[in-house]
């Protein structure tokens, strides 16, 4: 290391221990708060995946890929251990803003910001939070509404359900109210490291190009132990401001989605079931997207209809004291396009803009063991995914089905 460096953290190191040492003689001014957990996971994989952060984040098994004798070389197991998912959270608190209670939140993780380089600390969530008796106003990156915190699955993998459940974080502006139980949420919401797919890569840029937030309506209901809820979303990108034939272009797609959850969280034993619908999701971590349904031989402007897709899951685990099981089970089901794909129109969407899987599904249970902030737990997570060629609606007739086994080894010290 070398002196500027060493200088530079000297300072930082200075002036955290003086804010600290500040918060600690008037905690009714500001105050922070470090929370978190370190992690190590060791895992196994039967066959080549398909993922992000050297696979850690696994979401499906590979296709067949033959040698020239016909061997399928993705029939081959991986090993890894990695530690990247450990976490940091900084929460903040302060006075009173505006008779609110107002506090801001920065977490990340050391998984990187993209696919390289890997052990960088990247941002998670960063948000303000206002909170009044019956309104909360959230302004900053945070969960999407299609994971709704409550309904997270409590699995060990990086992948937290997905992708059959939502893994996906935004920008956004975000308005709760609750009144006798009824809870009703709006946000509007872009995008940055969970963006569409489209002609540039996967890229924000496409919503913003369309001039509008992707807008999000939604109601839970909370009685004892039950919580149901159900939602919308309703999104526009713009895939392309100029042809092929450099010709200006203003064609847009708009995409709706709808979800519904349940949740009966009892004093022995917790249960989650949750259903997905919609067109577009894999800016969600989702399998769908979106296709060229039309393109003008002489201007080249091209028109774009959806995938839509089907998920759904459910999860039952235990709460005892120390020792826990848990049951994660998802099926996902390709649709379809909304209209019929054109002659040479391309897919933009998950699987590197391949729409190859027709369904997918998994089952995980894991067991967990927890003495005081150290907990080790057991994962064995089987996915299978069916690969074929879709007809021009995007429906597939016939294929053939890989899975992947996956025994996962992990250990948190929470703090």
């Amino acid at each position: 290391m070398n002196r500027t460096k060493l200088l530079f953290l000297l300072i930082i190191a200075g002036m955290l221990n003086s804010f600290c040492a500040m918060a600690q003689k008037d905690s009714t001014k500001v105050g922070i708060k470090f929370s978190g957990f370190v992690n190590s996971e060791i895992f196994y994989d039967t066959r080549q995946t398909v993922g992000g952060r050297e696979t850690l984040l696994m979401l499906y098994p590979a296709a067949k890929s033959l040698d020239i004798h016909g061997a399928d070389i993705n029939n081959n197991g991986n090993f890894n251990q990695l530690s990247m998912m450990s976490r940091l959270t900084a929460t903040i608190t302060g006075p009173d803003v505006l008779n609110a209670k107002a506090i801001g939140v920065i977490e990340g993780d050391f998984t990187g910001e993209t696919e390289a380089p890997y052990n960088v600390f990247r941002l998670r969530h960063a948000y303000i939070k206002l909170t009044w008796k019956q309104d909360e106003l959230l302004i900053g990156n945070y969960w999407s509404p299609f994971d709704v915190p409550e309904m997270i699955p409590a699995v060990i993998s990086l992948n937290t359900g997905a992708p059959f459940h939502s893994f996906s974080r935004n920008p956004q502006v975000r308005y709760v109210h609750n009144f006798n139980g009824l809870k009703l949420i709006a946000v509007a919401l872009s995008q940055r490291d969970y963006a569409s797919s489209g002609p540039l890569g996967v890229s924000s840029v496409y919503m913003r190009d369309a001039l509008l937030p992707e807008m999000h309506l939604q109601l839970q209901y909370n009685v004892g132990a039950l919580m149901i809820g159900a939602g919308g979303e309703y999104k526009t990108i713009k895939p392309r401001l100029i042809t092929t034939k450099n010709i200006e272009t203003n064609e847009t797609l708009s995409s709706a989605a709808l979800i519904a959850f349940a949740r009966l969280n009892l004093s022995k034993v917790d249960i989650k079931l949750q259903a997905s619908y919609g067109g577009n999701l894999s800016d969600h971590t989702m399998l769908g997207g979106y296709i060229e349904s039309s393109i003008d031989t002489a201007t080249a402007i091209t028109t774009y209809a959806n995938v839509n897709s089907l998920d759904i899951w459910g999860e039952v685990s235990t709460k005892a004291k120390n020792l826990n099981v848990g049951l994660f089970a998802g099926y996902y089901k390709n649709m379809g396009y909304t209209a019929d794909i054109a002659e040479g129109g391309k897919f933009y969407g998950s699987n590197n803009n391949v729409n190859n899987i027709g369904y997918l599904y998994r089952i995980a249970p894991r067991l967990t063991y927890t003495s005081g902030a150290l907990m080790f737990a057991l994962e064995l997570e089987y996915t299978a995914a069916q690969y074929g060629t879709p007809d021009t609606k995007g429906k597939f007739q016939n294929g053939y089905v890989v899975g992947n086994f996956r025994p996962l080894i992990g250990a948190f010290y929470f703090f």
